[in-house]
């Protein structure tokens, strides 16, 4: 039994990704992933498991609803809303990520939900929320991240913005979903009675911004995006690769003189004498364009003669702030990652192998946090239905008449 085993959440599939509902089933609730007749949609984004597209295979599917259970059901018939409202009355949570509307449209909507379960909590995830002028506009994590400012922030210098990574507007907000879900959820459990909790993704990226409007509004900065901030805060080329540096920070010099007390260990005295000037020991001097292009032509050949982690294990040792720019074999074979045994390895029957799979992402000293294999299409249909009373005929009818498989 996990530390929530005693909540039910019901996710319905999105284009998205299922991590809000993820959140909650690694630490043992029961969450029931449902799926339309076509298949959630992220089954068929790559990457898939060994190359090979596949209904079963896709790593993203795979990732978000890792310990769920699985079932479908087409919300769109009648059948398939009274099975609905049956699950409803033994659920908590509710998680959808629909366009605004389109519940109400079925008779599913909050007002419905709540007569037939008072305490039910309903959080419905969109791009820029149920109201207002871009309500009904479609979004994904590019066009949010541009709407929200985050794209404009990041970039190289004054070249174009640039996207980061990863679907990290989805990300955000399902996180936030999951965590006013759980108030949501405890504020029923104390008054009786459940409310919406809405998500915009846009106003979830804005809030990731942080400090961007404050910058603006105290020292006109109006997009910093990557450009070297200061001489010796930058990612720098290496041997190997790169490495990302702070060797300076204000006027602060505990981080600045371990860097070119360095250097004259090396046997670089001439660098050591530059970058240990009282010039270059504030920051005042290490801000300008003066000092920047010293930087580069002096220090940057000296970093580059290194390997990466030769220069991390070297400016540890001073204790002064310079990391490997890891890329992915890197991350895997980290030796801080394995020694805290992150990463955890699952076999899925019906890919007959195992998929390695990032571990949690909090420690708790008194919960149960662990990893089940996601779903297979309509794995847990009639378990569900048989818990809720459906006898065979009833099951069968309904399998039949194409409103569930499984």
């Amino acid at each position: 039994m996990g530390s929530l085993s005693d909540i039910r959440v019901l996710e319905f599939a999105s284009p998205y990704g299922g991590y809000a509902g993820k959140m909650f089933a690694d630490l043992g609730a029961d969450v029931i992933h449902i799926e339309p007749p076509e298949g959630d949609p992220t089954r068929f984004v790559w990457p898939f498991y060994k190359d090979k597209p596949d209904r079963e295979g896709s790593l993203k599917y795979l990732y978000h609803n890792t310990s769920k259970r699985g079932m479908v059901l087409d919300i769109t018939r009648p059948e398939g809303q009274e099975v609905f409202l049956e699950l409803v009355k033994t659920a908590d949570i509710v998680i959808e990520a629909f366009n605004p509307g389109f519940m109400e449209s079925l008779s599913l909507g909050y007002e419905i939900l709540k007569k037939v379960n008072p305490k039910i909590v309903y959080v419905s995830i969109t791009p820029f929320g149920r109201e207002g002028p871009y309500a009904d506009f479609p979004g994904s994590n590019l066009t949010v991240s541009a709407l929200a400012g985050w794209l404009y922030l990041a970039g190289t210098g004054n070249n174009k913005p640039a996207l980061a990574y990863g679907e990290q507007a989805y990300m955000m907000a399902f996180c936030y979903a999951a965590s006013g879900a759980m108030a949501a959820f405890y504020d029923a459990e104390a008054t009786g009675e459940g409310q919406v909790v809405e998500i915009s993704m846009q106003e979830a990226v804005v809030t990731a911004c942080e400090n961007a409007c404050q910058y603006w509004d105290l020292e006109k900065i109006e997009r910093r995006a990557t450009e070297e901030i200061e001489a010796g805060r930058n990612v720098y080329e290496c041997k190997d690769g790169y490495v990302s540096a702070m060797f300076s920070m204000g006027d602060n010099r505990y981080l600045w003189d371990p860097f070119w007390q360095w250097m004259k260990d090396e046997g670089r005295p001439d660098l050591a004498e530059i970058f240990g000037s009282e010039d270059f020991r504030g920051r005042a001097y290490r801000a300008t364009d003066e000092a920047k292009q010293i930087f580069r032509e002096k220090a940057e050949p000296f970093i580059k003669q290194f390997d990466k982690t030769y220069i991390y294990i070297e400016t540890q040792k001073r204790r002064t702030v310079c990391y490997p720019v890891n890329d992915p074999k890197d991350v895997y074979e980290n030796e801080q990652l394995n020694y805290r045994n992150y990463f955890k390895k699952l076999y899925h029957e019906s890919l007959g192998g195992e998929v390695t799979y990032p571990g949690e992402v909090y420690y708790l000293e008194k919960m149960e946090w662990g990893l089940k294999p996601a779903p297979t299409f309509g794995q847990h249909t009639v378990e569900i239905l048989k818990e809720l009373g459906y006898a065979d005929e009833q099951v069968g009818a309904l399998k039949e008449g194409g409103v569930v498989i499984g």
